[in-house]
C-alpha cells in the first residue's frame, strides 16, 4: 500500500490541510506544535476505520472545539497496484465515496469494501479501537507518545503470523489442514461475513429481525429499570466496602494502634519526667560545688588582697617624701613666664589693627570690580531680552502652525494624485478643423485648434457645419473626477483653514516660523548663560553687594600700595600671634605643672593613710576567716562537692540516652497520627452506613421489585419467540467456535516461527545496538527483552530512548513481513523517536533509509532539523 495523497477540512483543530504527492518512500511532514501533525493521522485512521455515519465520542472528537461544522477527509492511496480515491464526511450529512478505475461505491457499502481490502473488522457497537478493529495498522501507525510502550499489535498478530506462514511455508495439517479449515469457513460463511459480522440473508439474522420488536419492549422497560439497577448496583458496593472494613475490624485494629501509641507516649513521658529530675538533682550539685568553689576562691583573694595592701603601704610612703623636694621651686618660674606673656599680648593687639585696615581696603576694591562684572551682565541679559521680544512679537503679528503644513502638503498630494489619476484615465480630443471653421463647447467657448482638452465628465461640443458631438468618458472618469474636484474643495478650504492663500506662502511661513524658534532657542540659551540666576536674582545680589561696600569703613591715606603692606602686617600679625601663644603655653604648663604637683602630693598623702588603714582591715579580716574555718577545711568541701555533682551528671547523661532512644517526636507523630486514622476511619463507617440506609429507603419507595416482575415477564415473552433463534445462535456460534479453533490451532503452531522476524530486525539492530538480538514472547509477539553482548535487559527496564529505538526497529520489519505476506504495509510515525540521543537519531536515520528502500515511511514531527538530512521528501504545515 502506498498513500498518494491526503486532504483534512475542519476536522479536529485543523481548518485546512493538504499534502500532495507522497513519495513512495521517505516522507518528512514538519509543523510546529498544534499545527495540525497529530490531526493528520487522526485524519487517517477516521477515513479507513471510522464509519461515516458513526455518532459516539469519537466521532464528536473529528469536529472543531465549539464549532458546528462538517469534518472531511479525502485520501488517495495505491492497493495492489489498483489507485484508489476515498472520500469521507462526518457528522454533519455524512457521507462516503470510494473510486477506482474500475468502479465506484458510496455509503456503506464503502465501509464493507475498506474493510476487506485492508483486512480489519467494524465494531458492532461503540467505537473503533486500536488494538480490537484496526488489524495491522496499531502495530504500523504510531500514535504519539506510544513508541515506548511496545508494538500495539493487538488482532494485527493474526495478519503477522498469516505473513509468517507464507515466510516458512507451512500450513497446519497440509492439504487436508486446509480442505478442513475451508470446509469450516463455509459453515462460518453461512452466518458471517469475513469480517465476522453477520450476513443480512443469514437464517439466523431472519429470525432475530422477529424478535426485534420485542426487545425493543424489552429495552424500553430496561432504560425504565436502569436506574434502580444503578442504584442496587451502589447500595451494593456500599455494603460491600463496610463489610470489607467490619470484617478487617479495621476500626478496631485503628483503636489498638491508637492505644499502643498511646503506650509510648506514656513511656516517652516517664523518660522525660526522670530526666527532668536528674536534671534538678544535677543543677542543685552543681550550686553547691560553685559555691565551695567561690568559698575557695574568696579566701585566696583575701590573702593576696593582705599582701598586695602591705607592699602598697611601704610604696605609698616612698613616693610621697620624693615629691616634697620637686615641689618646692615651682612658684618662682610662673612669675616670669607671666611678665613674658604680657609683654607678648602688647604687640599682638597693634599687629591686628594694623592688619584689620589693610584687610578692609582688599574686601573694598573686590566688592567694586564684582558690582562692575555684574553691572555688564545685566545690561547684556536686557538686550537679549528685548531680542526675544522682538521675535515673539513677530511671532503674533504673523501666526502659523506647523502641523497645518503637513495637513495642506497630505491634501495637495490627494489633489496630485487624482489629477493624474484623471489625466490617466480620461479620454483627450483634440480638434482641428479644416476650412477655418470653429469648434466650441456646451458652454459656448471657442477651443483653440489643436490643443489637447481632456474630458473627464459628459460633453457636448459644436462643430461648425458639422453639428453637435456628445463626449461620455463612462462612468470610472466621472467618479476620478469627482475624486478630483472633492480634493481640490479640500485642499482650498484647508488654505482658507491655515489663513494663507497658497501651499509656497504655507511652507515660507513654516520656514520663517521654525526660524523664529530656533533664533528664540538660541537666545534663550544665550541668556541662561549669561544670568543663569535670572534678573531678578541678579539684581537682589548687586544691590547686597552695594550695601556691604558701603557698610566698610574709608579707606586710610595711603592705603593704596595695599598687596605688599598687606603680606607684611599678616607676617608681622602671625608672628606676634605665635610669640603670645608660646607665652601662654609655657604659662599654662608651669602653672599646670605645679597644680600638678600639688595634687599628686595631696594624693599620695591621702593614700599613704588609706593603704595603711587597707593592710590593718585585711590582716584582721583573714585572721577572722581563718578562725571560722581554715583554708584546708574549704578544700576538702570543694573536693566533696565535685565528686557528687559528677555523680549526678553521669545519672542525668544516662536519661537522656534513654529518652534519645525513645525517640520523643516520632512517638508525637506517632500519637497524632493514630488519632487522625481512626477519627477517619469512625468518620467513613458512619458516611457509608447512613449513604447505605439512604440508598435502601430510595429503593423500597420506588418499588424496585415491581419494575423486575415487568422485566422478568417480558423475558418470557421473549422466550417463547426464541428456540429457533437459540438453535440458530447455536449453530452459528459452533461454526464460528469451529473456524476460530482451527485458526487458533495454526497460530499457536506458528509461534515458534520468530526465526523471520528477527532476520529482519538483525540489520536494523546492528546499526543502533551493535551485538544485540530482541526476544520476543511467544504467545503475544511482543517484544520482550534486549540481549546486548550475552546480558539479557527486560525491555519496560530499558531507558526510553532506547525502548523507542527498538520497538521503531521492531515495527520496521513487521512491516516488511506484512509486505511480503500481502498485507497494506505504509508505516507511519508521529514524533516516535523525541527521547533519541543525537548520536542514536543518526544510525535511526540510516535504519529509515534503509528501510525506506522497500516501505513508504511518513514521519511526523515539529523538529525539523533533527530530520533535515534525513533525506526523505519534506512536506510543512
Amino acid at each position: 500500500m502506498y498513500l498518494k495523497s491526503l486532504a483534512v477540512r475542519d476536522l479536529a483543530g485543523t481548518v485546512s490541510a493538504e499534502i500532495l504527492d507522497f513519495d513512495r518512500g521517505l516522507n518528512v511532514v514538519v509543523g510546529d506544535n498544534e499545527a495540525g501533525k497529530s490531526t493528520l493521522l487522526a485524519a487517517l485512521r477516521a477515513a479507513f476505520f471510522q464509519k461515516h455515519r458513526a455518532t459516539g465520542e469519537a466521532a464528536k472528537a473529528l469536529a472543531p472545539y465549539g464549532r458546528q461544522v462538517r469534518p472531511e477527509v479525502a485520501v488517495e492511496f495505491e492497493l495492489n497496484g489498483t489507485a484508489y480515491s476515498l472520500k469521507k464526511a462526518f457528522l454533519q450529512r455524512p457521507d462516503a465515496e470510494l473510486a477506482w478505475a474500475g468502479g465506484r461505491l458510496a455509503g456503506d457499502a464503502v465501509e464493507e469494501r475498506l474493510a476487506e481490502l485492508f483486512r480489519f473488522s467494524h465494531p458492532g457497537r461503540g467505537e473503533s479501537k486500536l488494538g480490537e478493529h484496526q488489524g495491522a495498522f496499531g502495530l504500523l501507525w504510531v500514535e504519539q507518545g506510544r513508541s515506548p510502550h511496545g508494538l500495539d499489535l493487538g488482532v494485527g498478530k493474526d495478519a503477522v503470523t498469516a505473513s509468517l506462514e507464507g515466510e516458512v511455508g507451512v500450513i497446519l495439517g497440509g492439504e487436508r489442514g486446509r480442505a478442513l479449515l475451508a470446509a469450516s469457513k463455509a459453515l462460518q460463511d453461512r452466518f458471517f461475513t469475513n469480517t465476522l459480522r453477520p450476513k443480512s440473508d443469514s437464517p439466523l439474522k431472519i429470525a432475530e429481525d422477529e424478535l426485534e420488536t420485542l426487545r425493543r419492549d424489552r429495552a424500553e422497560a430496561e432504560d425504565a429499570h436502569r436506574h434502580d439497577e444503578e442504584r442496587l448496583e451502589k447500595l451494593a458496593r456500599r455494603r460491600e466496602i463496610l463489610a470489607g472494613y467490619e470484617r478487617d475490624d479495621a476500626v478496631a485494629a485503628a483503636e489498638r494502634a491508637l492505644e499502643v501509641a498511646e503506650e509510648r507516649a506514656r513511656a516517652v513521658a516517664g523518660r522525660e519526667r526522670d530526666l527532668v529530675e536528674a536534671e534538678r538533682e544535677l543543677a542543685l550539685a552543681t550550686n553547691r560545688r560553685d559555691t565551695a568553689g567561690e568559698r575557695v576562691a574568696q579566701r585566696r583573694r583575701l590573702a593576696e588582697a593582705a599582701d598586695r595592701a602591705a607592699d602598697a603601704q611601704t610604696k605609698a610612703a616612698t613616693a610621697l617624701a620624693e615629691i616634697a623636694a620637686d615641689a618646692a621651686g615651682g612658684e618662682a618660674g610662673i612669675e616670669r613666664l607671666e611678665a613674658a606673656r604680657a609683654e607678648a599680648l602688647q604687640a599682638l593687639a597693634a599687629a591686628e589693627r594694623d592688619d584689620e585696615r589693610a584687610v578692609a581696603a582688599t574686601e573694598r576694591r573686590r566688592l567694586a570690580d564684582e558690582i562692575a562684572r555684574v553691572e555688564g551682565r545685566v545690561c547684556e541679559a536686557r538686550e537679549v531680552e528685548m531680542a526675544l521680544a522682538a521675535l515673539r512679537a513677530e511671532a503674533a503679528a504673523q501666526p502659523f502652525d506647523p502641523k497645518a503644513l503637513k495637513t495642506l502638503e497630505a491634501l495637495e498630494a490627494d489633489r496630485r494624485a487624482a489629477s493624474a489619476a484623471v489625466a490617466a484615465t480620461a479620454p483627450t480630443i483634440r480638434f482641428e478643423p479644416e476650412g477655418g471653421a470653429s469648434v466650441t463647447d456646451d458652454a459656448g467657448r471657442t477651443l483653440a485648434s489643436g490643443e489637447p482638452l481632456a474630458v473627464a465628465s459628459p460633453r457636448r461640443f459644436h462643430l461648425e457645419g458639422f453639428g453637435w458631438i456628445g463626449v461620455d468618458p463612462g462612468p470610472g472618469a466621472a467618479e476620478l473626477a469627482g475624486r478630483q474636484r472633492a480634493a481640490e474643495d479640500a485642499m482650498r478650504a484647508g488654505l482658507a483653514k491655515a489663513r494663507v492663500a497658497s501651499l509656497d506662502e504655507a511652507r515660507r511661513l513654516a520656514a520663517r516660523a521654525e526660524e523664529r524658534r530656533m533664533e528664540a532657542g538660541s537666545l534663550t540659551a544665550r541668556l541662561q548663560a549669561i544670568l543663569p540666576e535670572g534678573l531678578a536674582s541678579a539684581g537682589e545680589a548687586l544691590a547686597a553687594s552695594r550695601a556691604t561696600l558701603e557698610a566698610l569703613p574709608a579707606a586710610d591715606e595711603g592705603a593704596a600700595d595695599a598687596d605688599a603692606d598687606a603680606k607684611a602686617l599678616r607676617a608681622r600679625r602671625r608672628a606676634a600671634q605665635e610669640r603670645a601663644e608660646e607665652a601662654a603655653r609655657l604659662l599654662e604648663a608651669a602653672r599646670r605643672a605645679a597644680a600638678a604637683l600639688a595634687s599628686r602630693r595631696a594624693g599620695l598623702e591621702a593614700d599613704a593613710r588609706h593603704r595603711a588603714e587597707e593592710a590593718d582591715r585585711l590582716r584582721a579580716e583573714l585572721g577572722d576567716a581563718e578562725a571560722r574555718r581554715a583554708a584546708a577545711a574549704l578544700a576538702e568541701d570543694l573536693s566533696a562537692t565535685e565528686l557528687d555533682r559528677a555523680a549526678k551528671e553521669a545519672v542525668a547523661q544516662t536519661r537522656r540516652a534513654a529518652l534519645g532512644g525513645a525517640d520523643p517526636d516520632g512517638a508525637a507523630r506517632a500519637l497524632a497520627g493514630s488519632k487522625r486514622a481512626l477519627e477517619e476511619l469512625n468518620r467513613t463507617v458512619r458516611a457509608l452506613r447512613d449513604e447505605i440506609i439512604a440508598l435502601e429507603t430510595e429503593l423500597g419507595v420506588r418499588g424496585a421489585a415491581q419494575l423486575g416482575e415487568t422485566l422478568s415477564r417480558l423475558r418470557d415473552e421473549i422466550e417463547a419467540a426464541e428456540p429457533r433463534v437459540a438453535r440458530l445462535t447455536l449453530e452459528a456460534g459452533a461454526a464460528k467456535l469451529l473456524h476460530a479453533t482451527l485458526i487458533a490451532a495454526q497460530r499457536e503452531a506458528r509461534e515458534h516461527w520468530l526465526g523471520p522476524i528477527k532476520a529482519q530486525v538483525a540489520p536494523y539492530l546492528r546499526i543502533i545496538h551493535p551485538e544485540s538480538e530482541i526476544e520476543l514472547d511467544e504467545t503475544t509477539l511482543e517484544i520482550r527483552s534486549l540481549h546486548r553482548r550475552g546480558v539479557e535487559e527486560e525491555f519496560r527496564r530499558l531507558s526510553s530512548g532506547a525502548r523507542e529505538q527498538v520497538a521503531v526497529v521492531t515495527r520496521l520489519a513487521l512491516a516488511n513481513v506484512l509486505k511480503r505476506g500481502g498485507h497494506p504495509a505504509a508505516v507511519i510515525l508521529d514524533d516516535a523517536l523525541v527521547n533519541t540521543d543525537e548520536v542514536r537519531l543518526g544510525r535511526m536515520h540510516e535504519v529509515l533509509r534503509q528501510a525506506a528502500e522497500g516501505l513508504q515511511i511518513i514521519v511526523l514531527t515539529c523538529r525539523e532539523r533533527d530530520f533535515r538530512h534525513l533525506g526523505g521528501r519534506t512536506f510543512r504545515l
